[in-house]
């Protein structure tokens, strides 16, 4: 599994800038910049809170990467040390800021 900093400062499962879902899907399927990336996992949280959170983060998740261009996906798996979701202005409000091109 890969090591996960959220930065995604409205998102539910954010605690402390970390996940709180087991796993996360990065979707961006033809993304060639980090800008057109985002975590399809992003839920606005009430307040800003993380409630309703799936548990208790420890700061690995499980990366499902559905951006094809992505130096890291390797058949649809995250294989970076560790990945930053960032906020957005874009699409899906967060992007993938460790995204690389191949």
């Amino acid at each position: 599994m890969t090591q996960l900093d959220c930065r995604a400062t409205e998102c539910r499962y954010n605690v402390d800038k970390m996940c709180a879902r087991a796993g996360i899907t990065v979707e961006g399927t033809s993304a060639k910049k980090s800008d057109e990336t985002y975590c399809g996992n992003y839920e606005v949280g009430k307040d800003g809170c993380a409630c309703n959170r799936a548990g208790e983060p420890d700061g690995v998740t499980e990366i499902t990467c559905d951006a094809k261009n992505c130096h890291y996906n390797a058949s649809g798996k995250c294989e970076a040390g560790s990945v930053d979701i960032a906020d957005s202005t874009g699409v899906g409000q967060t992007m993938c800021a460790s995204f690389a091109m191949k």
